[in-house]
């Protein structure tokens, strides 16, 4: 097994406050910050400096009213969509392999009123949970092709 070192690679300075959340997507790197967006950008190494870095920004998927901190979001398994909640209890579901950015789903329910706070995606993003700052969880499950889905309380 191949150990990391402890050396510095690569910093930059994407968002400009507390980071919720980051994922690779192949080269590249989803995150989240308080900004109501997840940000995909590419890092870039100075090879003159090494551990400093610029960045490419690639896409932003909005997300209303998203806007305060630890609001992490999901990927399914192939990194095809994002789900993330938002502090009214809204879901947004966005399709990661399109440019520009592709809003699937944007799911809701009326009793569904509290922060969420991190989401999972199935293996194949059929299904995707939420759980709440009021203690809830949400599974929400696709019923077809269109962008409806249900829901349940659990």
């Amino acid at each position: 097994m191949k150990l990391l070192s402890d050396f510095q690679v690569f910093i930059a300075s994407v968002h400009s406050n507390y980071v919720d959340c980051n994922r690779w997507l192949g080269d590249f790197v989803l995150s989240k910050s308080v900004d109501n967006e997840i940000v995909l950008w590419e890092p870039r190494t100075k090879d003159q400096s090494p551990g400093e870095g610029t960045v490419d920004i690639l896409q932003k998927y909005p997300v209303p009213e998203c806007d305060i901190w630890f609001i992490k979001f999901s990927c399914d398994f192939h990194y095809n969509a994002a789900a993330i909640g938002n502090r009214e209890g809204k879901i947004f579901v966005w399709e990661l392999q399109t440019s520009p950015p592709s809003l699937i789903a944007r799911l809701s329910h009326a009793q569904s009123k509290s922060p969420i706070r991190q989401t999972a995606m199935s293996f194949d993003g059929s299904t995707i949970l939420s759980c709440c700052e009021d203690g809830t969880i949400w599974r929400w499950d696709a019923v077809s092709s269109s962008s409806s889905s249900s829901s349940s309380q659990v």
